[in-house]
């Protein structure tokens, strides 16, 4: 194992001792951005007795309206207090389009819970003419009409809707326009940065290839100078959309920081965006919704070595995990587990799939909330402080991951081909409440276990 990850695990598991010790910083208010990017900060989850932590983007079921799919974003519905009100008592992070927020909607919020982390929902590669439109920044004049993207032949390339247009994503004065934009729009909400959507690389509904863009390549690299011009470290948050950051970039990466250290994102674009980003959100976690079926074990490692970097790194990481059973929300939860570390702002969102129902039901609050209530043994499990990092133990039929907590432990068998068995010393609480001995994980399977307390 190099030194530098040895090194790094370390400093980790010192945290972790510190914790135990109470001797943790607890901030009296919502750390600044400034402090939050110069140096270790503790946070508090929402949740303190519970390592699960949640939150997402969310686009549907915010306002009043009892349909859990009503088009929030879209129709520029307003979040509910009720709403509101659950956000702050269950939520870490959470990030809404402008159009469903009133300027004191975030502050309220964290005036009562001062850790949560609001973020703007908006869109990084197109502008609309109604400043109502979601995900947009607005700021639309006929001078904005130099900057739009354009196919071989020069000519604009048609947005879907009316009164919206596609923007150069290559351009830098476009970044600098959408950078300014967002200061405005994170000042005036309260927000503490922005979840970036449709990036040049991850932006799969534009109708034809763009002149200037041909290939995924040309897409990457504008993404590059679009995150370079479009920063204002220190200023807001910047958390972009994630597809697409797993592929090769294309050239060596330059070695990250010691708290950054990530082997299997090394020459990959999550290495060449590293220094321009606070986070990310990887709205494919581990099983992507629009596929219904679990990554590949190499894919999973990448996933799980990013979330590492950005929540020992005091920054934002978004997991929205899709499931069609207990036991792949198990496996979902129990890897995000793996990878939680108090001082980062990570978060999970669940993403449902369910017979008859979209794919996509997870963007609705309405819908996180039924789930939630539904498997509250799951989300609400007790497991208290990690004690370690993640690391690989020996069972039969190879090795599994494990991380021991306070109150239990959690393994996960990524593996794409093996099935793993482990036998428990003394019984073990699952979470359907069935005490155990022995479990098997097939394949793409986790267990999170409860110790049973002596004479019960």
């Amino acid at each position: 194992m190099p030194t530098q990850r040895v090194r790094r695990k370390l400093r980790a598991s010192l945290f972790s001792s510190l914790f135990l010790l109470g001797l943790t910083y607890m901030a009296p208010s919502s750390p600044t951005i400034a402090q939050a990017q110069n140096g270790f900060q503790p946070l508090t989850p929402v949740r303190p007795a519970c390592p699960v932590r949640l939150g997402g983007v969310f686009t549907m079921g915010l306002g009043a309206d009892r349909d859990p799919l009503e088009a929030s974003a879209q129709n520029g519905t307003k979040l509910s207090s009720d709403s509101a009100k659950w956000i702050g008592d269950n939520c870490d992070v959470v990030a809404i389009s402008p159009n469903c927020l009133e300027p004191q909607t975030y502050p309220t919020i964290r005036k009562e819970h001062p850790l949560f982390s609001p973020l703007l929902y908006v869109y990084a590669s197109c502008l609309s003419e109604n400043p109502n439109a979601e995900g947009n920044v607005g700021g639309w004049t006929p001078a904005m009409e130099a900057h739009v993207l354009t196919d071989a032949n020069g000519k604009e390339i048609p947005y879907p809707t009316p009164g919206g247009h596609w923007m150069d994503f290559g351009s830098i004065a476009w970044a600098h326009l959408w950078r300014d934009r967002v200061l405005q729009l994170v000042g005036q909400y309260g927000a503490d940065g922005v979840v970036a959507a449709e990036l040049p690389i991850n932006n799969t509904f534009l109708p034809q290839t763009p002149g200037k863009y041909p290939n995924f390549a040309a897409r990457a690299e504008a993404t590059l100078r679009w995150l370079r011009a479009a920063r204002a470290k220190g200023r807001f948050f910047m958390v972009p959309e994630a597809l697409g950051f797993d592929r090769p970039a294309g050239h060596p990466t330059l070695p990250p920081p010691l708290q950054a250290d990530a082997p299997a994102l090394k020459n990959r674009l999550w290495d060449d965006y590293f220094p321009y980003i606070d986070g990310a959100w990887v709205e494919d976690w581990v099983e992507p919704y629009w596929t219904g079926k679990p990554l590949p074990e190499s894919e999973w490692e990448r996933q799980q070595e990013a979330a590492e970097r950005y929540s020992l790194n005091t920054l934002f990481f978004i997991a929205a995990g899709a499931y069609h059973n207990p036991a792949e929300l198990e496996y979902a939860l129990a890897s995000f587990l793996l990878i939680e570390h108090r001082q980062g702002r990570v978060a999970f969102q669940p993403m449902p799939l369910y017979p008859g129902q979209r794919n996509d039901v997870g963007f609705s609050l309405r819908i996180m909330r039924q789930e939630v209530e539904h498997y509250s043994n799951y989300f609400n499990v007790p497991l208290g402080l990690p004690l370690q990092e993640r690391h690989k133990v020996p069972t039969t039929g190879g090795m599994v991951w494990r991380r021991t907590f306070q109150n239990g432990a959690v393994y996960v068998n990524p593996s794409d081909t093996r099935t793993l068995t482990l036998n428990f010393g003394s019984p073990m609480r699952r979470l359907n409440n069935h005490l155990v001995r022995k479990i098997v994980l097939p394949p793409h399977s986790g267990a999170i276990l409860l110790y049973q307390p002596p004479g019960d």
